[in-house]
């Protein structure tokens, strides 16, 4: 048998596949473990220094020199009838009070006592003065004498004219013996808290029936 090498094909070569990269069953990228978040200052949900509230500032009848305690063992026994007023009054422009202008408001105070109304306690202060009274004038009548008569002789003595007093006044009714005793306590802690004095019995411009500067 005769091959004919001219027409028979040589025989393939065998192919060979190139070899498969190795498949990842769809390699994706691989998943990221989750991550964290980078971390940042760490947070101490909204720590803020710890706020320290500032001191309360004494309240009416309530300053630390003079306990309620001591108020009771000092003040004399009272009725309290209705109409006792807590009475202020200011300078006109916040005028300041000299010394002998004090004198002058606390004397003409003092010398109606009695005469206009019954007199539980007064201080004068740098501009402005507080009472407490019971009335025997209409409270209009009372204040129109001690402004006029003061800023007459203040004027006097100053040299000068012009308004003394700012024309409203500031009062309420006292309902109680407790108001009653947190005004007095308040009116003689008033030259303390103004940093006038020490003490309140240091201040000469104070007066409280039956114990501060009682000297009738």
């Amino acid at each position: 048998m005769v091959v004919d090498m001219k027409n028979e094909k040589p025989p393939a070569e065998p192919q060979v596949e190139p070899p498969a990269e190795p498949q990842t069953e769809l390699q994706t990228e691989p998943q990221a473990e989750p991550q964290a978040e980078p971390p940042g200052e760490p947070q101490t949900e909204l720590q803020t220094e710890p706020q320290v509230e500032p001191p309360a500032e004494p309240q009416v009848g309530q300053a630390s020199r003079l306990s309620e305690h001591s108020w009771r063992r000092h003040l004399p026994h009272i009725q309290l009838s209705a109409g006792y007023y807590f009475i202020t009054f200011t300078t006109h422009n916040r005028q300041f009070l000299h010394p002998s202008h004090k004198d002058c408001v606390f004397e003409a105070i003092r010398f109606l006592d009695g005469k206009s109304y019954e007199l539980y306690a007064v201080v004068v202060l740098d501009d402005h003065v507080h009472m407490v009274i019971n009335p025997i004038d209409t409270l209009s009548k009372i204040m129109h004498s001690i402004k006029s008569f003061t800023a007459h002789e203040i004027n006097k003595v100053s040299n000068r004219s012009g308004k003394l007093w700012h024309d409203e006044n500031f009062d309420s009714v006292i309902r109680d013996e407790k108001e009653l005793l947190e005004k007095l306590n308040y009116i003689a802690n008033n030259p303390i808290k103004a940093n006038l004095v020490e003490e309140y019995e240091e201040y000469k411009w104070l007066y409280i029936k039956g114990w501060i500067n009682d000297y009738k």
